[in-house]
């Protein structure tokens, strides 16, 4: 009797510690997360940045991706990059389905996809998203792997802000030690039955994650009615706030604190707000430390620029207070998006490179994915002019240089001989006028100078500059796609470049 007595006092004792969050819900069954994460074979294929008029060799890749409702799919942008055909794989099978891709936002690094056939889902049933992420505890990281279903613990070690997949989109990454192997190809992470992450990449043991805050905001803007609203971005360069002697130099009393702006570039969210030296204190009434970090609520000390992706929108106007002149000014901006092609050297690019083949000049804009055909080792191994372009002038576009545009190679013809060998070489100017795009040089080309096209070259450029006969340009250009069977003598821009913004001169 005392033992059945004992019995229920501590079943009731567990029932009472249950309700009160003392101890976790029971995990849902392996019959759940059969039913709410898909596997996704994808297709892919890139273009040959060498020659821009081809592609690479099909590659393909696994991932993953969480049903979260009746029929849309939710995974990472890098992994539907360049996808050919996507092809769903349902309880470790491959199906004849391709879902439909809704809406990507490589800045935020999320895709949702759609399956417009009831059907093909009806043995599914979506999780429910968490209202939060967990700061702390076990978390399940969850997969197919052949038809296997792999569901393997993660524990929460930190949480760090940091930029989104080639992106100046920063918020705060959920930091795992999991027992997945080669693990980070979109992932779903739950905790208790309901979606906490999505993997976006993983060294060793060590996950990183979408967390839920995020993923819900995008699911709220991509599934609304009406053109996607992504993400906003600071889009300033700043410095530690931490040598006293600076901001005491500056006019700053006390200890250092908010955080030191260097540089303004244009388009961003701080052009025509923000000036080069100013001390950046707080946003929204949050107080900037001079390390650039507020404290959140739940996060503790994190990097300022999470509470703009966290809580706002492009267009939405934030106050912010700096420090001036030896005083505080209290001023409005208004948030802006900050896509890759607002920089001088992009590190994405949406389809195939724009390019002009002009007397056998192959002309082209420099971006990251031309830096990357010299190998893993890029960053050291690319000619060094290039380098100082994407390192140190990366983010100075202006609304008169919005690319560099390379001589990326000559494709030798009795018409350029002399010139055989130039190779990487940068465009300053085209007869005259200045060369800031690709449709620069080709209105340039069109207003020869006398008889001869004249191309000005950098100064740090083996050659001063390149000078080819106007009246020959154009036969030459058909004789040389001829015999090097090329099919077109250049191709265009695929998107628009986005319009930029703000009066910020001089501050990059």
């Amino acid at each position: 009797m005392r033992s059945r007595r004992a019995s229920a006092r501590a079943a009731a004792l567990v029932a009472a510690l249950a309700a009160w969050g003392a101890v976790p819900a029971a995990e849902p069954s392996r019959d759940a997360y059969e039913r709410a994460v898909v596997g996704l074979e994808i297709t892919f294929q890139t273009w040959d940045e060498d020659r821009p008029w081809a592609k690479e060799t099909p590659g393909s890749r696994d991932a993953s991706a969480v049903l979260v409702d009746a029929t849309h799919l939710l995974t990472t942008a890098q992994m539907v990059d360049h996808a050919t055909f996507i092809n769903l794989a349902t309880f470790g099978r491959g199906r004849q389905v391709e879902p439909r891709i809704v809406r990507v936002d490589p800045d935020i690094n999320l895709a949702l996809l759609a399956v417009d056939d009831p059907a093909v889902l009806a043995d599914l049933k979506p999780l429910p998203l968490a209202e939060r992420t967990p700061t702390s505890g076990s978390l399940n990281t969850v997969r197919w792997r052949g038809q296997q279903l792999e569901s393997a613990v993660s524990r929460v070690t930190r949480f760090e802000v940091e930029r989104s997949w080639q992106s100046r989109v920063e918020h705060a990454f959920l930091h795992m030690r999991t027992d997945i192997s080669n693990g980070g190809w979109a992932e779903p992470v739950f905790q208790d039955g309901v979606l906490v992450g999505l993997t976006v990449s993983q060294t060793q043991q060590v996950s990183r994650a979408i967390p839920v805050e995020i993923l819900r905001a995008f699911l709220d803007r991509a599934r609304a009615p009406g053109p996607y609203v992504g993400f906003p971005a600071l889009g300033v360069n700043w410095q530690v706030n931490r040598d006293a002697a600076v901001t005491r130099y500056l006019g700053q009393e006390g200890e250092p604190r908010g955080i030191l702006v260097r540089q303004v570039p244009w388009g961003t969210s701080g052009c025509g707000v923000l000036k080069p030296r100013d001390i950046l204190l707080e946003v929204e009434g949050h107080a900037i430390d001079a390390e650039g970090h507020y404290r959140h609520p739940r996060l503790g000390q994190v990097r300022f620029t999470h509470l703009l992706a966290e809580r706002y929108r492009p267009g939405d106007v934030v106050r912010v207070k700096v420090f001036r002149g030896g005083r505080v000014e209290a001023l409005a901006m208004t948030l802006r998006e900050y896509p890759a092609s607002l920089d001088l050297v992009p590190s994405r690019r949406e389809g195939q490179p724009p390019y002009v083949i002009a007397g056998g000049l192959l002309l082209r804009e420099l971006d990251l994915p031309y830096l990357q055909t010299w190998g893993k080792e890029w960053s050291q191994t690319a000619p060094v002019n290039l380098l100082t372009r994407y390192w140190l002038f990366q983010e100075g576009q202006t609304p008169e240089r919005r690319r560099s545009v390379l001589i990326s190679t000559v494709l030798p013809s009795e018409y350029n001989i002399g010139y055989q060998g130039l190779h990487d070489e940068v465009v300053e100017s085209i007869n005259g006028r200045s060369v800031g795009s690709l449709e620069d040089a080709l209105a340039a080309l069109a207003e020869p100078q006398g008889l001869y096209h004249v191309l000005g070259l950098s100064a740090d450029s083996t050659r001063r500059e390149v000078v080819l006969d106007a009246a020959a340009l154009e036969r030459a250009t058909r004789e040389i796609l001829e015999s090097y069977r090329l099919p077109e003598a250049g191709h265009g821009r695929e998107e628009p470049l986005p319009p930029g913004g703000g009066d910020c001169p001089g501050d990059y």
